[in-house]
């Protein structure tokens, strides 16, 4: 460091360090990282005749000190660019009435920016390197910085929740009330009683248990004579029905093919009722086994006919009209008979 220091300056240095951080790599992190960091500026769009003038001079004072010169040359150039710099004057503008506007705020704001670049002195070949240099170590210093605040963070928030858990538990502990251990006389005596009141619990267990048989319901089973009746499904069996008009050694040679053949398994299955009676009696009254005599066909008492019809009022059968006028008549006689005996006993 102290040889940098001591060391004269060289007429050159920094020449090539713009062309350097131009050609220089654009790191990912800042152009990605929070939109960017490019600055973007539309004072380029503007321009005046003092801004160009200045730029002229920066040019011409740039092309000088990139050649390399010795030490004789360069006092005879600083002297030189006194003298020009003394002998140039700029023109004295007298201020001229204008007419009131709006100004644009872009333009107003460029220029003053433009001036303060022209008016700038180039900047030294040290200075630059220690721009760039700072710059770099910016960048990294960011990034360490950003991973040491994440880190602390991270250890500050662990460090809370332990403290948390600690008051928590320091507070539960100091307001948790302090038993006394029993001794093995006391512990007896609380089996003792314990015991006691399950006692009195199982026995208070048991009688409710037995209430509950008491009043639960149970389905009585009916003592009787009944019928019932079963619907169920059954395969389907067709039996091979021989003729009676085969001999006896015809039918064993189909007995013993039929035995040769195993029977096919049934596919088709049919509906079966039964019906089941629980007593003979209750049998032979739904299905008896004397047959009833058939009922007695009427005759017609005129006739002597078989009857077909029957005479509502007097449930008389009758076979025809003529018969059925003979009733009638006999009917309304009987009942003129039966009134004339009334009448006389009346007058009596």
């Amino acid at each position: 460091m102290a040889l940098a220091l001591t060391r004269e300056k060289r007429a050159n240095a920094g020449n090539r360090m713009s062309r350097m951080l131009q050609e220089e790599e654009q790191d990912e992190f800042y152009a990605t990282t929070y939109g960017g960091f490019e600055e973007q500026s539309g004072d380029e769009e503007y321009s005046s005749e003092e801004s160009e003038s200045d730029a002229t001079d920066s040019d011409i004072s740039d092309s000088e000190d990139d050649e390399p010169v010795s030490e004789d040359e360069g006092n005879e150039k600083k002297r030189q660019r006194r003298t020009v710099t003394k002998a140039y004057k700029e023109p004295v503008t007298k201020p001229t009435a204008k007419k009131p506007s709006q100004p644009r705020p872009s333009v107003t704001t460029s220029k003053p920016k433009e001036k303060e670049k022209a008016t700038k002195p180039p900047p030294a070949a040290s200075q630059t390197e220690s721009n760039a240099k700072d710059e770099g170590s910016l960048r990294k210093s960011s990034r360490r910085s950003t991973v040491l605040k994440g880190t602390e963070f991270q250890i500050r928030l662990k460090e809370r929740e332990e403290r948390a858990e600690i008051n928590r538990l320091s507070i539960a502990n100091r307001y948790k009330p302090e038993v006394r251990r029993l001794t093995q006389e006391e512990l007896l005596e609380e089996a003792a009683l314990t015991e006691e009141k399950n006692l009195i619990s199982l026995q208070m267990y048991n009688k409710l248990e037995a209430e509950k048989k008491k009043t639960k319901f149970h389905k009585k089973a009916f003592k009787g004579p009944f019928i019932r009746f079963h619907s169920m499904t059954m395969p389907d069996v067709v039996k091979d029905k021989v003729p009676k008009s085969r001999s006896p050694g015809e039918e064993n040679a189909v007995e013993s093919s039929q035995n040769d053949t195993q029977p096919l398994q049934p596919t088709q299955r049919c509906s079966r009722n039964f019906i089941t009676f629980s007593e003979e009696a209750s049998f032979k009254e739904c299905f008896p086994k004397t047959k009833s005599r058939p009922p007695t066909k009427p005759l017609c008492p005129v006739t002597r006919q078989r009857a077909m019809y029957l005479d509502p009022i007097t449930n008389i059968p009758y076979a025809n009209k003529e018969a059925f006028k003979i009733i009638r008549d006999a009917y309304e006689s009987e009942l003129e008979s039966q009134s004339d005996s009334k009448k006389r006993k009346v007058q009596k």
